[in-house]
């Protein structure tokens, strides 16, 4: 096993376990579980390059004060460079928690903060990023804005990258919800704009 994998799988090791009330049962109590699918449509400056990718994301919704929600992020992705014709491959695999820091009855504050591998062609490196949001709902609908850091572990500085994301999401029924997001990034270093996405997300709760 090579550094970056050990790294990555002690860090998300010590995760999973400073996790207090991630009990198997849980898993089974109605409401408790959740899975997503997520679409992404990602594209670079002047559609210079464009990339489809698809996450499955499922997880586990909790109730105590220190973690509200655990998830796993299975993700995979091509790319496609419009000025070559070049294709790559990208495919990321992570854990995900939330905090919910409740403002008003509508208003709230969210903290998510993930660890992850990926893998880039022939290129690999573990990942990290942290996302404040602040979120306001009118019934079935809550608007999001959000802020996201991401760093790459023992990678180049491109990838590390932040990004503002915004987005409604839909309370379809009690145990569906249709999510969508635009985000925008840019390089954490030089500031320049890197890409821009659109993500649309549906998550069924058991």
């Amino acid at each position: 096993m090579d550094v970056l994998h050990y790294r990555f799988c002690r860090g998300l090791c010590l995760a999973l376990a400073t996790l207090p009330g991630v009990a198997c049962a849980d898993w089974f109590e109605p409401g408790k579980a959740k899975l997503g699918f997520e679409y992404e449509l990602e594209k670079g400056p002047h559609n210079a390059w464009q990339s489809d990718g698809v996450t499955l994301v499922p997880g586990i919704h909790l109730n105590n004060r220190w973690i509200n929600m655990v998830e796993m992020l299975i993700e995979g992705a091509r790319e496609r460079d419009n000025v070559t014709g070049d294709r790559a491959t990208e495919r990321k695999i992570a854990i995900r928690i939330r905090k919910d820091f409740p403002l008003t009855e509508d208003t709230k504050i969210v903290l998510r903060g993930s660890l992850g591998h990926v893998w880039q062609g022939d290129e690999r490196h573990v990942y990290y990023y942290v996302e404040p949001s602040f979120r306001y709902s009118v019934g079935p609908v809550e608007m999001m804005v959000g802020y996201r850091l991401t760093r790459g572990i023992d990678a180049g500085k491109e990838f590390d990258l932040q990004k503002f994301r915004l987005g409604p999401s839909f309370e379809l029924s009690e145990h569906d919800e249709l999510e969508f997001r635009w985000a925008r990034s840019w390089n954490l270093h030089t500031g320049q704009h890197v890409s821009d996405a659109y993500i649309v997300e549906y998550t069924r709760s058991f």
